[in-house]
C-alpha cells in the first residue's frame, strides 16, 4: 500500500511540474484510498530537500496533558471534583481532587481534548499505542484508582474501559511517581461503534473519593501481547490419566501466586494437568452447575479457531466446563447443563494442595476435531474455598476483571501445536 501511494505522488509530481510552473507549494486536503478507512495528513510536495516522508505510522497527537490546561474541563459542582496546576522543582502537574458524595454530584469526571479539539485518527495505530499516564499519591498510597477511562468520537460514541491494578507499573501508587499504562486494544471501540478515524477527547468518569497528581498523559508504542498464550502439544499416544504429573514436567506453566497447568491434545481427546496449592483442599459442598461454590477448577475454551477473539458475547463454539474438586467429585458442562459422562480424571491429595488429571473427550462438543495449528481463545480459573463456601477465585489471563465466563475477548490464547 505504501508503495502504490508513493508511486501515485510522484506521478502527481511529475505531472504538476509541467502545469503548475508558478507554485510553490501543492496541498493535498484531503485523500481517499478504496478500501482503507484514513485521514491522509496535509504534504506539501514543492518545500524542498527538507519535506518530510510522509509514514501510515506517523501519527504525531501524542501529547494528552503535559502541564498545561488548555484543552482541560471538569465536570459541574465544586464540591464534587477540583482539577489545579501545582508546581514542584522541576516541573508542573494536575492536582485532582474528587467526591461523588458530594452534593449534586450524579456525574464526576473530566476531561482532555488535546491537540486544540482537533480530530486524531487513531484507526491506524490503535494496535500498537497504550495511554500512559504518569502519577502520584497526594496522601497514603493506594493499588486501585476508582476511575473509568474513556475515548469519545465526534459523533458521540464512547468506549470505556475500567481501571485494573494490572495497570500499575508498580505495586501501589506512593508519593512517588508512578506509571499507568492502558494498551488501547483494551477500549472496546467495535462494540460500541465508536470512530477510531476521529476522536474527540479522552474522559475519565471518577467514583469514590480521593485525591492524586498527574504528571503527563501521552499516547506511546506498545507492542506486548494483551493475552497469554499457552501452546499445547499434541500426544503422539493416549496419556494415561493417573495423577501423576511427572509426565508433566517442563510444561506446566504458574499463574497466581503458585498454581500451574498445562494442556496437551489429540485427535479425540484434550488433556489438562493442575497442580492447586490450597491449605484447606478438597472442600466443596457445591452441587451441579453451583461446584464454582467450593474447590474447583472452571475452564472455559473455543472449538472455533476462526472466532473473533475480541468479541464480548459467547458462540455456540464457545465452552464452559467445571470439575468440582471436592470429595465428590465431577466434572459440569455450563453449556449443556448436564455432567460430562465421558470424562477421564484423577484428583490426588497433596502436602499442600491436590493435583487434577483430566481427560475430555472431543466428541461431548460439536463438531471439534483439536488439530496441529488452530489458535483458540482459553481461560483457567481457580476457585478456592471451603465447605462454608468460595473464598477466592485466581484466574490465568483475565486477573481480577468480573464476568470472564460471558466474554471470551477476556480470555488468553491456547495455540495446538
Amino acid at each position: 500500500m505504501q508503495l502504490l501511494i508513493r508511486n501515485i505522488l510522484f506521478s502527481i509530481l511529475m505531472l504538476s511540474a509541467f502545469t503548475l510552473e508558478a507554485q510553490d507549494t501543492l496541498v493535498f486536503d484531503n485523500m481517499s484510498v478504496v478500501g482503507k478507512k484514513s485521514i491522509f495528513k496535509k504534504v506539501g510536495l514543492y518545500d524542498g530537500a527538507d519535506v518530510e516522508e510522509y509514514n501510515i505510522r506517523g501519527f504525531t497527537q501524542t501529547t494528552i496533558f503535559n502541564g498545561s490546561l488548555g484543552d482541560f474541563w471538569t465536570s459541574d459542582g465544586s464540591n464534587c471534583i477540583t482539577g489545579k496546576i501545582v508546581s514542584d522543582e522541576t516541573s508542573q502537574s494536575l492536582r485532582v481532587k474528587w467526591d461523588q458524595g458530594g452534593s449534586n454530584c450524579d456525574w464526576v469526571g473530566m476531561g482532555f481534548g488535546w491537540d486544540s479539539w482537533s480530530g486524531k485518527d487513531l484507526g491506524y495505530v490503535a494496535d500498537t499505542l497504550a495511554l500512559e499516564m504518569t502519577v502520584r499519591s497526594v496522601d497514603k498510597p493506594f493499588t486501585n484508582i476508582p476511575w473509568a477511562l474513556c475515548l469519545e468520537d465526534y459523533s458521540g460514541g464512547q468506549a470505556w474501559v475500567g481501571f485494573n491494578k494490572s495497570f500499575l507499573s508498580e505495586k501501589s501508587i506512593t508519593k512517588e511517581w508512578n506509571k499507568v499504562t492502558i494498551p488501547l486494544q483494551l477500549f472496546p471501540y467495535e462494540d460500541f461503534d465508536v470512530d477510531l478515524s476521529n476522536i474527540k477527547q479522552f474522559m475519565v468518569q471518577m467514583f469514590g473519593s480521593g485525591e492524586l497528581e498527574i504528571k503527563s498523559i501521552e499516547l506511546i508504542p506498545f507492542a506486548e501481547k494483551l493475552k497469554n498464550e499457552f501452546i499445547a502439544n499434541e500426544s503422539a499416544e493416549k496419556i494415561s490419566v493417573d495423577g501423576n504429573l511427572k509426565d508433566w514436567e517442563g510444561s506446566l506453566t504458574q499463574f497466581g501466586d503458585s498454581h500451574s497447568f498445562a494442556v496437551n491434545h489429540s485427535p479425540d481427546s484434550l488433556y489438562f494437568a493442575f497442580n492447586i496449592i490450597d491449605d484447606t483442599p478438597r472442600q466443596n459442598k457445591g452441587t451441579k452447575e453451583n461446584l464454582w461454590k467450593g474447590d474447583a477448577i472452571e475452564i472455559a475454551f473455543s472449538t472455533n479457531p476462526s472466532a473473533n477473539p475480541k468479541r464480548s458475547f459467547l458462540l455456540m463454539s464457545d465452552q464452559h466446563i467445571g470439575i468440582n474438586c471436592g470429595e465428590d467429585s465431577y466434572v459440569w458442562n455450563w453449556k449443556s447443563n448436564s455432567i460430562i459422562d465421558g470424562a477421564n480424571y484423577t484428583i490426588t491429595s497433596t502436602k499442600d494442595g491436590y493435583t487434577l488429571e483430566l481427560a475430555i473427550p472431543t466428541n461431548a462438543f460439536y463438531k471439534f476435531q483439536p488439530k496441529s495449528g488452530f489458535n483458540l481463545d482459553m481461560e483457567i480459573a481457580v476457585d478456592l474455598g471451603t465447605l462454608e463456601g468460595r473464598k477466592e477465585q485466581i484466574r490465568w489471563n483475565s486477573g481480577h476483571e468480573p464476568g470472564f465466563h460471558k466474554s471470551p475477548k477476556k480470555w488468553g490464547a491456547l495455540i495446538l501445536n
